[in-house]
């Protein structure tokens, strides 16, 4: 075992920040395969090994800033002789010609796609062209918010300018009920809706990519949520007010609807009601008894900005990127108490109270259903969703928390953007 430091990829280069990890802990690789992708001040570069090796642990993660010469991952060199440079002497790597790294497969700048290519990419970590990351922080655009189409799901800067396009809806209201709206009109209808203690802020990567792809998105805060004024003091007023939202917006097209955890319960009804044409669930609540108490209730009654904080990293397997403030706001939110009689409700002896497997089953003869999970969910048991019809299309994302739409963006869009076309 030894140590892989930060490689120098420039005379003037002192540190640099981790973009991704391109070989994931326990893959093994050769020579010339890409390890990590490393941004400077003037570019973006994908580091090769230097010989083969299994990457048995990092030590850093995207988005950190390391200094040349510190520890960023365990080498298992298993035998082979020591590329690594370990605790010795930190050898200095140039990056290879573009001619010659092309020449051996690894890429390190992206042409840009055709203009027609379908939005896709392969999630994991945050990649982001140096151009795009000005570009994002001039516009005072969360780059959490965004979901790459270049290679492998890097952001570049039409990502940026293509989601500050999409955020230009104006937030409306229509009985009660808060929503903005975005994409062409004439595109395919789609509906989001989110889960417990969320609002339509938690939807914005997936309602970018989808606006972008040519889809008519609106999003909405449910009762008892962001600005929505209606009030929710059980699961089933969850549902207030949606009728009239489909109906304003969609002039009477039925539209697929994608909903978030406890968001299943008023899309569920929307759906028994005739007023959907697909059903999407992402994490949802409803398949068993099992749920995160601790979450629910703390969320529902904050003790602090950091609970708040320590409770929604339960929501992804990754760094959520909120900032302290949007973690203040949030805590600012949930202060009010509007989840408080909801959460009781939510909540019995057993564990949950919602229980929508049935209907699922009755939907699944009328309309395409699908779910998908992540089984790395803390919050909600992700076996749950075996107890589904055959009928119900189920995603599996292995290493996805709650929120896979946060957790592989680049994925559950490819899905809804392939499956939502009618």
């Amino acid at each position: 075992m030894t140590i892989l430091t930060m490689p120098r990829l420039g005379e003037t280069m002192e540190d640099g920040v981790v973009s991704a990890w391109l070989v994931q802990p326990g893959q093994s690789f050769k020579r010339g395969d890409p390890l990590i992708e490393i941004e400077t001040d003037k570019t973006a570069v994908e580091f090769p090994a230097l010989g083969p090796g299994t990457l048995t642990e990092t030590l850093v993660s995207p988005g950190d800033r390391v200094t040349v010469g510190d520890p960023i991952a365990r080498i298992d060199l298993s035998g082979a002789e020591d590329w690594t440079g370990g605790d010795s002497d930190k050898e200095e790597v140039t990056p290879a010609s573009p001619v010659a790294v092309e020449a051996s497969g690894i890429a390190t700048a992206d042409p840009p796609p055709p203009a027609k290519e379908p939005l896709s990419g392969g999630g994991g970590p945050m990649r982001v062209t140096p151009v795009a990351r000005r570009a994002a922080r001039l516009a005072g655009i969360d780059l959490s918010a965004l979901i790459g189409t270049g290679r492998r799901g890097r952001i570049e800067l039409r990502d940026v300018q293509g989601h500050a396009s999409a955020d230009a809806g104006d937030e409306m209201r229509i009985d009660g009920i808060a929503y903005a709206a975005s994409g062409p009109e004439t595109g395919v209808p789609v509906l989001l809706v989110h889960g417990y203690a969320g609002d339509r802020s938690t939807w914005a990567a997936l309602a970018s990519g989808l606006a972008r792809a040519g889809m008519r998105v609106a999003v909405v805060d449910l009762p008892g949520h962001g600005q929505t004024t209606r009030e929710a003091e059980s699961p089933d007023d969850l549902g207030l007010g949606l009728s009239a939202v489909v109906r304003e917006i969609f002039a009477g097209q039925l539209p697929h609807v994608v909903a978030h955890s406890l968001g299943a319960v008023p899309a569920t009804a929307l759906a028994l009601a005739g007023k959907v044409a697909s059903l999407t669930l992402i994490a949802p609540a409803g398949l068993g008894l099992h749920i995160d108490a601790e979450f629910i209730r703390g969320m529902a009654e904050p003790a602090s900005v950091g609970a708040v904080s320590h409770l929604l990293r339960r929501l992804s397997d990754r760094p959520t990127g909120l900032s302290p403030d949007a973690i203040t706001t949030i805590y600012g939110q949930l202060q009010k108490g509007r989840l408080i009689g909801l959460a009781d409700l939510l909540l019995g002896r057993g564990g949950q109270t919602v229980d929508i497997v049935s209907d699922l089953e009755s939907l699944s003869r009328r309309m395409p259903v699908r779910v998908l999970t992540g089984h790395r969910d803390r919050i909600l048991d992700w076996r749950d969703t075996l107890v589904l019809s055959p009928r119900v299309a189920v995603h599996h994302f292995p290493s996805a928390g709650h929120m896979p739409h946060w957790d592989h963006p680049a994925e559950v869009l490819d899905i809804l953007a392939r499956g939502l076309t009618t």
